[in-house]
């Protein structure tokens, strides 16, 4: 305990603990899984992102970091080491040659960060690497301005601070990240218990070649390949990045709100070369998918080439004939899925679309209260119609059906049937639309604008679900729960005020004098005399 206060020890008694996680999710991921508790179950002083905890959690699992909820012998190494997780993986790994590279770039939070805006990067630049020409800078003041000392019973550079001021001045690198630098590499290589050297090597072309084999074979950072996110989220590099926008890059993804408030996401760190890409690629697994071959559909095995959450290639192989065995469960589910999505074709494609369209009117007016007729039940009951199934040309012969009489009784289609399809206002059908919007059922009228601007609250009939009236106009849809704010909508956003604009302007042009003797206008616009 350090304190300034004067503590009576012997006076001390234990309490209930208090304690609060923080960092980063992939640290709260790690303490919990050394604890062996779920973080989703505690009640924490600080809310808890659990989407996103969940999310890291599972990510670990992949990495063999974690295993059924406890740290692996390999996630024990990471967690003990003082740095975040994807520089804990490359430490790891690292060889001798490597390691000062990994554990120097590891203690600076980024060379945007580190720099100025203006900067003199010339001698210590590499190209397509943000991390080792941040570790030049680091080099080159530890070699030029710095010593090993000990601060602490910590081996690690100390610094003339008069020498590194004029170095960073000079530079445009701010002293505190060199120092920041020099700290976290003597913790990584404390960590590491390995003797932390006086000199620090040059990143080179042969070791930027062997950092960048390093990353690609690990790849423990956020990955954008051709500034694209595996999950298609748009990402540019930064602009004070001196990565490269071929190949992917292997960073962290910082966000931020553009002029517009609108939120975008950049990144910086190290480019991969493709050819690297292809080196460390694993085959993915073979999905049966459907293709079209000749203007004619069939089934196909997809083979996939992927690198950490992106496919760089795919490859189809045309199933001819039977079926393999091994896929034929998969085919089956493929097809079933495909018939209720209308997407394959078949000789009673049109009758399961009918039937469909039926049932999904009968669960929107039931409110969603039906059972039986969800897409899973109705996938199952398809597929199941699809066991004998070996071929495409078996499956063509197959007839597939959906009875809508069997799947909903005949007093529930009796009385939803007699639920009106319109209401007469005014002398005037509106027709309706039925919805289940949060799990609740809605009707939807719709007005001509001309109708809703009319319409009063006291015209309507009661029905056994609540209203949302909407217009239509111009391709979009205008609607609200009541009719006084859809009427105040088409006010507000109505071609009333544009049609008084409109009518203004062309009173103005039609008021302008043109030059005496003016006949017209020529084919180019001049006017003819």
């Amino acid at each position: 305990i350090l304190s300034d206060r004067d503590l009576d020890f012997a006076s001390l008694r234990p309490g209930p603990p208090e304690f609060q996680l923080a960092g980063d999710t992939d640290r709260i991921a790690l303490t919990c899984a050394e604890l062996g508790v779920d973080a989703t179950d505690l009640e924490l002083p600080v809310p808890l992102d659990r989407t996103a905890y969940r999310r890291s959690v599972a990510h670990l699992t992949t990495r063999g970091l974690i295993e059924n909820g406890r740290l692996t012998r390999y996630g024990r190494q990471i967690e003990a080491l003082p740095v975040d997780r994807p520089w804990a993986e490359l430490l790891v790994h690292a060889d001798a040659e490597q390691l000062p590279l990994v554990a120097g770039a590891s203690g600076i939070d980024s060379l945007h960060r580190m720099t100025r805006e203006v900067r003199d990067l010339h001698g210590v630049l590499v190209p397509g690497s943000d991390h080792l020409t941040a570790y030049n800078l680091l080099a080159e003041a530890v070699n030029s301005c710095g010593r090993i000392g000990e601060v602490h019973g910590l081996p690690r550079h100390l610094f003339d601070e008069t020498q590194l001021a004029e170095w960073a001045e000079r530079r445009g690198v701010l002293m505190k990240a060199i120092e920041d630098g020099a700290l976290g590499m003597a913790s990584a290589y404390r960590a590491l218990d390995t003797q932390l050297p006086d000199v620090l090597p040059f990143a080179d072309h042969r070791l930027q070649a062997r950092f960048i084999d390093l990353v690609a074979r690990i790849e423990p950072f956020d990955l954008v390949l051709d500034e694209q996110t595996a999950d298609g989220q748009n990402v540019r590099i930064s602009k004070t990045s001196v990565a490269g926008t071929w190949g992917a890059v292997a960073g962290t993804l910082r966000y931020f709100a553009d002029r517009s408030g609108v939120a975008r996401a950049s990144i910086e760190g190290t480019t991969v070369p493709y050819e690297l890409l292809r080196t460390y690629a694993v085959p993915g697994p073979t999905t049966v998918v459907l293709t079209r071959h000749k203007q004619r559909q069939e089934l196909a095995l997809a083979r996939r080439l992927q690198y950490f959450g992106f496919e760089l290639e795919r490859s189809m192989d045309r199933i001819q004939g039977e079926i393999p065995a091994a896929y034929l469960d998969e085919a089956g589910s493929v097809l079933a899925d495909a018939l209720l999505a209308g997407s394959v074709e078949h000789p009673y494609r049109a009758r399961l679309d009918r039937a469909l369209t039926a049932l999904d009117e009968y669960w929107k007016r039931s409110g969603g209260a039906l059972s039986g007729i969800d897409r899973t039940s109705l996938l199952v009951l398809v597929r199941a119609q699809l066991d004998d199934v070996t071929s495409w040309e078996e499956f063509q012969r197959t007839p597939v059906q959906i009875d809508v009489t069997a799947l909903v009784p005949a007093e529930a289609r009796a009385h939803l049937d007699a639920l009106p399809s319109s209401l007469h206002l005014r002398g005037d059908a509106a027709p309706l639309e039925y919805e289940v919007r949060e799990g609740q059922g809605i009707v939807r009228v719709y007005l001509r604008e001309g109708q809703a601007r009319r319409l009063r609250e006291g015209e309507l009939p009661a029905l056994d679900r609540a209203l949302v009236f909407a217009v239509r106009r111009r391709g979009d849809v205008i609607q609200a729960e009541t009719v006084a704010a859809l009427q105040d909508l088409l006010e507000r956003s109505g071609p009333a005020a544009a049609g008084r604009n409109d009518k203004l302007s062309r009173r103005h042009q039609s008021h302008r004098r043109e030059p005496k003797g003016f006949r017209g206008r020529g084919p180019r616009g001049r006017p003819r005399r």
